[in-house]
């Protein structure tokens, strides 16, 4: 897209020679350029050879990044920003998407190896107000880090929302889709915990990421809000500054949803121990009362003929009321104690 007084051209698949002479215009320029491995080497040659980009600013473009960390790399006629963010789902895994930009005074140029339709359509409507100012490219770059930046909401919005209605089921006992299947609650149990794990995993990439970005946008403010700045630099530095209060937002927002997973986690814990203690506790009280049963079967099972009772008629009735007597005589002394 080239920017001419107020008259935006968009221009598709650019020659290489079309691409340089764009970057060497003086007439505002943004380049978006999406490479796959089959396109790695031209677009080495492009951007080493033709536009003259440090060689390690393009690696970075073309090796994903492992660190979650943002970045700015200031050469000497232009800077080169690795800006991430995330897409997919929190619940299952989160995907890190890196945005390469790089940008001087006359041009933003956007490196990617991942489709950003979604975003070129927001990216082609910048503001009207970048026509007034002189310094287009960075306000065409605080138009892109906003427009990226507040894609982080729609995630956070996602987690807190299943953060929501997990701290409802934790506390839910009676789920209709536990009764169908009686293992069903052991496996909705742990995908619970799965569930509050990846959670955390996430919030902790997003914290990282967040982070390294707030940094980033410092930078970037301290570059133009200095003393003597001009008013035109102090209206740049303050447009950064309402994205870094965003970024800002989104930790505190984090650093809430992690204590609530926290909670979440620790009243998870003690509800599943009681649940187990519970079954343990009904077991044992079971395993209690047979144990006599077994032991009385076993001694009258024995194959000796000097028994009690062995040749009496009603010896098997008076076997049982023994039976029955001792299993009333325990449920009586566990109700004394009010152990049931």
């Amino acid at each position: 897209m080239k920017l001419e007084g107020e008259d935006q051209v968009l221009l598709s698949q650019l020659q290489v020679a079309e691409v340089a002479q764009l970057v060497n215009s003086e007439v505002f320029t943004w380049i978006d350029i999406s490479i796959s491995k089959t396109d790695a080497e031209p677009f080495k040659q492009l951007m080493i050879e033709d536009l003259d980009f440090h060689p390690k600013t393009v690696e970075d473009c073309l090796e994903p990044t492992t660190h979650l960390q943002a970045k700015m790399d200031e050469e000497q006629e232009y800077k080169f920003i690795s800006f991430l963010y995330f897409e997919g789902n929190p619940r299952e895994n989160l995907i890190v998407r890196e945005l390469n930009i790089y940008f001087s005074r006359t041009y933003v140029i956007t490196v990617h190896t991942h489709d950003i339709e979604d975003f070129s359509k927001l990216f082609r409507k910048p503001p009207r107000h970048i026509v007034e100012y002189r310094e287009r490219a960075i306000l065409f770059l605080h138009h892109i880090i906003d427009m990226v930046t507040d894609s982080f909401t729609a995630t956070l919005r996602q987690i807190q929302n299943y953060t929501d209605e997990l701290e409802f089921e934790v506390f839910d006992a009676k789920r209709p889709r536990l009764r169908a299947n009686p293992f069903s609650r052991r496996r909705d149990s742990t995908a619970d915990m799965k569930f509050i794990l990846r959670s955390r995993q996430s919030l902790v990439m997003m914290r990282r990421t967040l982070s390294s970005e707030s940094s980033l946008l410092n930078q970037i403010i301290r570059e133009y809000n200095y003393d003597g700045a001009p008013e035109s630099a102090e209206e740049i530095a303050i447009y950064f500054s309402d994205i870094r209060d965003h970024v800002l937002n989104y930790l505190e927002i984090i650093e809430s949803e992690d204590r609530s997973l926290n909670h979440v986690m620790e009243v998870h814990s003690l509800v599943t121990g009681y649940q187990t203690n519970e079954k343990l506790y009904i077991l044992t009280i079971m395993s209690t009362l047979m144990l006599p049963l077994t032991l009385i079967t076993g001694f009258w099972g024995m194959n000796f003929d000097n028994l009690w009772w062995n040749h009496t008629p009603n010896g098997i009735y008076m076997v049982v009321a023994v039976m029955m007597m001792v299993t009333i005589s325990l449920i009586a002394f566990f109700r004394s104690r009010n152990w049931i």
